[in-house]
């Protein structure tokens, strides 16, 4: 029988593996990519809450305005203080005495007597606050940055341009300093009366809440009809 010869495997030259280069992106395609995913054009809220916001920015900012027109007003206030009178049963003050001591701290600080009627009419001047006008302009920057940062969502054609109104936020501290200039000059109004006895002495101040509250701290004065009670660090603060 013929027998065919054993097949010889041949062994497969190994094949060349073609190196793939890495791509490369062209920045131009990067550029025009996120552009269009961070685009506004494709917003799918609703924009009656856009609108919503920015009116309310809107309707906030009269409260801005009333806050520094109010800065360069003063709030009056009129408080009555009693003193025992120089007849009370447990010894007093005479009026005479209790009336030098008020003209002392009124010529203390920079005080003169404008009228010296049953009423007495003290006058004087107090500079414009620093503090307050750069706390108004930045007040003022904080909410015209936050009204720019709403309007550029609102309206992104301008861009950041609209944060040029906060270059307005100065001009808020200037508007408090012209007008409190021209309201330096204070009035406080000081009056007292006692009784038929002369057992109780009443003094009714009337002037600038932060003034009459200096007064009465510094004076240690205690208002009609009420207990002053000693705080505890008075003593180490005195």
């Amino acid at each position: 029988a013929l027998v065919a010869p054993p097949a010889r495997c041949r062994r497969r030259a190994p094949g060349r593996q073609l190196l793939r280069r890495p791509a490369v992106l062209d920045p131009n395609e990067i550029t025009t990519t996120l552009t269009t995913a961070y685009s506004f054009e494709g917003f799918q809220g609703s924009y009656a809450s856009l609108y919503a916001t920015l009116g309310l920015y809107v309707m906030s900012f009269p409260g801005l305005w009333s806050t520094i027109k109010r800065a360069t007003k003063v709030a009056l206030v009129q408080k009555t203080y009693e003193f025992e009178g120089e007849n009370a049963p447990g010894g007093g003050r005479p009026m005479r005495e209790i009336a030098g001591d008020v003209m002392a701290y009124m010529q203390a600080n920079n005080y003169e007597v404008a009228d010296a009627g049953e009423t007495i009419t003290f006058r004087g001047k107090i500079a414009a606050s620093k503090s307050q006008a750069f706390f108004l302009s930045f007040v003022t920057l904080v909410c015209l940055g936050s009204l720019a940062l709403v309007l550029q969502i609102q309206f992104p054609a301008v861009g950041s341009y609209w944060f040029g109104i906060c270059l307005l936020a100065p001009y808020a501290g200037v508007f408090y300093w012209g007008s409190a200039q021209e309201n330096e000059d204070r009035e406080f109004k000081v009056k007292l009366t006692a009784n038929d006895e002369e057992t109780e002495t009443l003094m009714v101040l009337r002037g600038g809440k932060e003034d009459v509250e200096r007064m009465e701290r510094e004076m240690a004065l205690q208002q009609q009809g009420m207990v002053r009670v000693k705080g505890v660090f008075e003593d180490m603060l005195a």
